[in-house]
């Protein structure tokens, strides 16, 4: 909702009917700003070339996605971008204290509290910005654990 707050049109991409539902709800007085789309990320995204100006994710790349799905993912991210738009993400990193902890279902992958977590290290974050200027890499912490986390933010080179 701040992005919307800010005067921002959203595109929000979600793969669960009851979390866009909840972003609709929280979002009514900004309904003419705010398109929902239910998509799988393990599939191209659904946009054309070009589309947005900006993309933003806070913790989808943790999700249960092999290295290899994220590359694809960030290169579709990539593909929707205009030239110079910006791809901000955020990402556990391995020094969080759940990294190691749980199920090892490999590629950095645990199972903690019945979700697998992709923990980034500054490798993963390097490999993901192919085709993007990689501008911003900070650590941060969220929560009260607390999780430990990057904010990444990239920006689309030109398609070559």
């Amino acid at each position: 909702v701040p992005m919307l707050e800010a005067g921002l049109d959203v595109t929000a991409l979600d793969y669960s009917d009851e979390g866009l539902r909840e972003l609709r709800l929280r979002a009514t007085r900004f309904e003419h700003q705010l398109g929902v789309v239910k998509h799988d990320v393990h599939e191209p995204l659904p946009f054309p070339d070009e589309s947005f100006d900006a993309c933003y994710s806070h913790m989808l790349f943790n999700m249960a996605l092999s290295t290899e799905e994220l590359i694809s993912l960030t290169q579709e991210t990539r593909r929707v971008l205009r030239p110079g738009g910006v791809l901000v993400y955020t990402a556990r990193h391995t020094g969080d204290a759940h990294y190691g902890v749980g199920a090892d279902f490999g590629d950095n992958r645990f199972e903690n509290g019945g979700f697998v977590v992709h923990f980034f290290d500054r490798d993963l974050v390097d490999r993901l910005a192919d085709g993007f200027e990689l501008d911003d890499v900070t650590p941060f912490n969220e929560g009260e654990l607390p999780r430990k986390l990057f904010r990444v933010t990239m920006t689309r080179a030109p398609i070559t």
